[in-house]
């Protein structure tokens, strides 16, 4: 065997053994229940949870005002660029105004004879992410610290008075 074929053998060996060294950070943890190669031959959107959208948290009630028209007299698609995303904004042209839905759906621009409300949030005071879902945890009055410890199907919610036990919808304290 020449220098060569030694040299890329031992080349290859040597990747394949990087290789090997670098999959467990490669690849998702697969949890002890789990069969670890339904894992390792899933999809991406399958193994890893859906991107979160953080302009789907603020809900609006809109009231219209009787001198408001809201038939369209002319509709424009225009795109906005800002913050180095790209999006597309509707602006109407009504008897009585301008509109975008870029102004509608933001909480700094109101217009005059539409009355925007936030709707009213769910019950929960406390949202947090646990595993692949948002779990709501029930509002709790609190001295100075509130620790939270999420687990399978539950968590543990611990104040200055107790501790307190939050399994899907009922609480043990």
């Amino acid at each position: 065997m020449d220098a060569t074929k030694t040299i890329m053998l031992a080349g290859a060996i040597g990747l394949g053994a990087a290789a090997l060294l670098s999959l467990p950070n490669v690849l998702p943890r697969a949890v002890a229940e789990e069969e670890p190669m339904r894992t390792l031959f899933s999809t991406p959107r399958e193994t890893w949870p859906p991107a979160f959208d953080p302009d789907r948290l603020m809900r609006w009630s809109y009231y219209v005002q009787p001198g408001v028209s809201v038939e369209p007299i002319k509709e424009t698609v225009v795109r906005k660029i800002g913050y180095g995303r790209s999006t597309f904004v509707n602006v109407m042209e009504t008897a009585s105004g301008v509109y975008s839905t870029d102004g509608l759906a933001s909480p700094h621009i109101q217009y005059p004879g539409i009355i925007k409300e936030p709707k009213p949030s769910p019950a929960a005071g406390l949202w947090y992410w646990s595993g692949r879902q948002w779990v709501a945890s029930a509002p709790i009055s609190a001295d100075s610290f509130v620790s939270i410890i999420p687990f399978d199907d539950g968590s543990l919610l611990t104040t200055e008075d107790g501790n307190c036990v939050a399994l899907k919808n009922s609480v043990y304290c």
